[in-house]
């Protein structure tokens, strides 16, 4: 009897190997039947995905720029000489521009002219200052003097410091500031000339804006459109107290 119960034992213990095993077979089986039915990894790589569009406007060179929004003239008559030309020494010199209707608050730094051979005659030709400032032209008046303050700026590159100066009204204030105190202008006349191409006579006919005068004004230069330097834009302004 003891032999045969160990043997009953035993058989059932085979039967659960066995069917242990079928199971695996089967499992085995069904993965690799359901396997290539997955989605190919590929499929994400054909998914449709945003594509950005970026539009670069392009921008003159410095270089170029810099010829053109420069204001180039012929010396005229008893204009006041390099050698004579007030310095930065002066307290009164101009020192920071600011114009709260389009946003500019820039320092003012000292500019000059440089000579230019064109043929027979010499011309001569405003620097622009190659930063956000605008460049104080070192023959013009002083703040708070009778004469011309000239100040120029660029419009489309450096900063832009004058990118704006279209926007101005008449009636629009300008502050410029000197070591020691602010000076209130009140604009009065806005011009836009043609410049690029134009005979001698109409290039100096536009710089008879920046020379000396025998009333006080500011008189602010640059150029014109922003995607060209083909026109002058001057806009001038008269001390806010005068009458």
């Amino acid at each position: 009897m003891a032999n045969q119960d160990s043997t009953e034992k035993i058989v059932p213990l085979g039967v659960v190997f066995i069917t242990v095993g079928l199971i695996v077979v089967v499992v085995a089986a069904a993965i690799l039947f359901i396997r290539p039915t997955l989605p190919a990894p590929s499929a994400a790589v054909r998914t449709p995905r945003a594509v950005v569009t970026v539009v670069v406007t392009p921008v003159p060179s410095a270089t170029a720029v810099t010829a053109d929004t420069s204001t180039e003239i012929t010396l005229p008559a008893g204009f006041i000489s390099l050698a004579d030309a007030p310095r930065s020494s002066l307290a009164n010199r101009p020192r920071r521009i600011v114009i709260p209707s389009i946003a500019v608050d820039a320092p003012v730094v000292e500019v000059g002219m440089t000579p230019i051979d064109s043929g027979s005659e010499t011309l001569y030709q405003w620097l622009v200052p190659a930063d956000y400032e605008a460049g104080w032209h070192n023959t013009s008046a002083p703040l708070g003097e009778p004469g011309n303050t000239v100040l120029n700026g660029h419009h489309n590159i450096f900063g832009e410091v004058f990118g704006r100066l279209v926007d101005l009204e008449v009636g629009s204030e300008i502050v410029v500031y000197d070591a020691e105190s602010p000076h209130n202008y009140t604009v009065a006349e806005i011009e836009i000339l043609p410049e690029r191409d134009q005979p001698l006579a109409v290039r100096q006919e536009n710089a008879a804006w920046i020379q000396p005068t025998d009333d006080e004004r500011l008189t602010l230069v640059t150029c014109w459109p922003h995607t060209d330097n083909s026109h002058r834009l001057i806009v001038v302004a008269y001390p806010t107290n005068s009458n």
